[in-house]
């Protein structure tokens, strides 16, 4: 990859802060515009191209090092009091880096309840031509070298009365089956190498890294620049047509707030001069509140026998086995039957794990359970008016009565499906928990409920009081020159892992910004119009390979 270090230009035309999955996006498709100039900024300084990046197997080892930034929950008192970790991708592709890869488009009716409220033209009838194009760019396969377990979870599955899903993406949403990820050929594949490194070869880019943007600089009313930190202290960098914040869920609506755009109370709060009372500047945070029940796995457990030289050698070598994918199996399903669309979702790993994701040294299997549709809502504020200093993030979980209850549900309907044919024989009796009472369920998920790491939802789409960013042009609301397009502009999370979504949302915006800022009637370059022309033809969206 072309260095992301090196001398920072004064003056561009479009400013995009931060490199995540968004960013990457957002570069690769405002670059196909030759007269725009690009500048894309990250605070993290690592590539996603690193060996333990590009093993699927070693994704929960990502989720806590170099690439992901440490960030953690105030303490939550619906969970005993515990501080929760809330991973957040660090570095080029942000969390499409460090993720689980598991590839989710989200339910129709997210998408339709998103437009009703409030958020017009990101119906499902105007996202999902988006979504299916994005098999374009990433690539996106089932898992390889399925082992036994995930088969018996599956098949158990369809004997208890389940659907069988093919693709969680096609006709039947809802259901038990196979869970397909971005991953090509036994290798991460990212939003890096999707969209970064081919357009990387245009002039108009420039990429750098370890790069810190502190405050979005101003003439009025208008974004016209940013200023960032880095080694070599602070410069100010000017944007002649747009600042777009790609920072994701918690350091978006920090930076905004950082720069006097938010709450007016809270920013005085801080010392910090109110430019844009903008109430739902960090309101409506939201996440998948995720529990970890765990099995004993009879024969072994595959993904713990890999954990050996002598297999990631032979991953290395051939890309094939364990280490090839992660979770291999999982299902969308109803904890009540009253319910017309999915509101859980099983994810198996191969692995016994704790709350906080360690690994169980004993074979064993863990059914993580995640609520896809939490009525809790959190908030994201300013710990001080120090750009440094991390964000304080309280995602209030199960603050909502509901939420204990349908993860209550989750559990039961999980422990029916490992007492069915054949999981019951490959597993056995549940290590935990051990206590299947409703109080004895109620204070395991105080004690070990955590996250699905999809935080989201604190600069939504929308135009009610709360609303932060318009959904027509992706501005965030009474300003001008700065745009919002990441996990945080989602009104409410989607019925499974946000990354797809993400993606679907960067390349809307990117058509937005480019509208707006006067881009979208000039000619992008050769190679670009060339599979704009064949997209269209099919009735998709352009690739990103246009260069």
């Amino acid at each position: 990859m072309r260095s992301a270090t090196g001398a920072v230009p004064s003056e561009v035309d479009t400013v995009i802060v931060g490199a995540g999955a968004a960013g990457c996006v957002l570069a690769a498709r405002l670059s196909q515009y030759p007269d725009n100039s690009v500048l894309l900024l990250e605070a993290g300084t690592t590539t996603g191209l690193e060996p333990e990046a590009t093993m699927p197997g070693a994704a929960l080892g990502q989720l806590f090092g170099d690439a992901a930034w440490p960030d953690v929950t105030v303490r939550q008192p619906s969970l005993g009091g515990r501080r929760i970790a809330l991973a957040q991708g660090k570095g080029l592709g942000g969390g499409s880096s460090i993720n689980m890869m598991a590839w989710f488009h989200g339910h129709p009716a997210d998408y339709d309840s998103w437009h009703r409220g409030g958020a017009a033209g990101w119906g499902y009838a105007d996202v999902a031509r988006y979504l299916t194009a994005l098999d374009e760019p990433m690539k996106i396969s089932g898992p390889r070298d399925v082992s036994a377990l995930p088969m018996n979870f599956v098949a158990a599955g369809v004997e208890l009365g389940l659907p069988l899903t093919e693709d969680f993406n096609g006709s039947q949403r809802d259901g038990i089956g196979l869970i397909r990820g971005n991953i090509d050929d036994g290798r991460r594949h990212s939003v890096v190498l999707a969209y970064l490194v081919p357009a990387l070869a245009r002039t108009n880019l420039t990429v750098r890294t370890g790069l810190q943007v502190t405050s979005i600089l101003f003439d009025g009313d208008r974004a016209v620049g940013v200023t960032v930190s880095g080694s070599q202290g602070e410069q100010q960098i000017r944007a002649r047509r747009a600042v777009v914040l790609a920072a994701g869920a918690l350091r978006t609506p920090q930076l905004l707030m950082l720069s006097g755009i938010g709450p007016a109370e809270h920013l005085r709060e801080h010392g910090i001069e109110v430019r844009h009372d903008l109430p739902g500047v960090g309101r409506n945070l939201q996440d998948h509140p995720t529990i970890t029940p765990t099995w004993p796995v009879r024969d072994g457990s595959f993904l713990l026998n890999a954990l050996r030289p002598a297999d990631e050698r032979a991953y290395r070598l051939l890309r094939r086995g364990p280490l090839a994918s992660l979770h291999q199996a999982g299902a969308l399903l109803r904890g009540n039957n009253d319910l017309l669309t999915p509101d859980l979702q099983f994810t198996l790993a191969l692995l016994g794990l704790t709350p906080e994701r360690a690994v169980l040294g004993e074979p064993a299997a863990t059914c993580a359970i995640s609520l896809l549709t939490p009525a809790s809502r959190g908030t994201v504020t300013l710990a001080s008016a120090d750009p440094h200093a991390a964000p304080v993030a309280d995602p209030a979980f199960l603050t909502a009565p509901s939420d204990r209850e349908r993860l209550r549900a989750g559990l039961r309907l999980a422990r029916d499906l490992f007492a069915t044919e054949p999981l019951a024989t490959a597993t056995g009796a549940p290590l935990s928990p051990s206590n299947w009472t409703y109080d004895g369920l109620d204070r395991w998920i105080t004690a070990n409920a955590g996250t699905a790491w999809n935080a989201c939802g604190t600069c939504a789409l929308g135009v009610g009081p709360d609303a932060v960013t318009d959904p027509a042009t992706m501005r965030v609301h009474g300003l001008d020159g700065l745009f919002v397009a990441d996990s945080s502009v989602l009104p409410t999370a989607t019925r499974g892992n946000i990354q797809a979504p993400v993606l679907m949302i960067a390349e809307r915006a990117a058509e937005r910004i480019a509208t707006a800022t006067g881009y979208a009637g000039q000619n992008r370059t050769r190679a670009a119009g060339r599979v704009l022309r064949a997209a269209e033809e099919r009735g998709r969206v352009p690739s990103p390979r246009t260069s």
